[in-house]
């Protein structure tokens, strides 16, 4: 494996070092806690200046957010209440 996508030659996420040495697979295992704000600042500058020169990575954490920011909205959103009442009519009778 060559680290080059053949298709256009581009790094492959995982393929690339960071300024810090740290590969793009590392980046990429710690973007969660990145995203979640659960790292050290100083950690947190090394990724963050990591994916903003890297195109794959700055392509999944864009992916990420994205991801989330649905995963947000959608937990916004609630039942309606007859669909609430069809469920637990359902299960009663199914306890009977």
């Amino acid at each position: 494996m060559t680290g080059v996508s053949a298709e256009d030659g581009l790094p492959l996420p995982g393929a690339g070092l960071s300024a810090e040495g740290g590969t793009c697979a590392e980046t990429l295992a710690r973007l969660a806690a990145l995203l979640d704000h659960a790292m050290a600042e100083p950690d947190a500058d090394a990724l963050r200046a990591h994916i903003e020169g890297c195109d794959p990575c700055t392509e999944a954490a864009d992916a990420e957010e994205a991801v989330r920011a649905l995963i947000r909205r959608a937990c916004l959103e609630s039942a309606p209440e007859t669909l609430r009442v069809r469920i637990l009519s359902q299960l009663i009778v199914r306890r009977l």
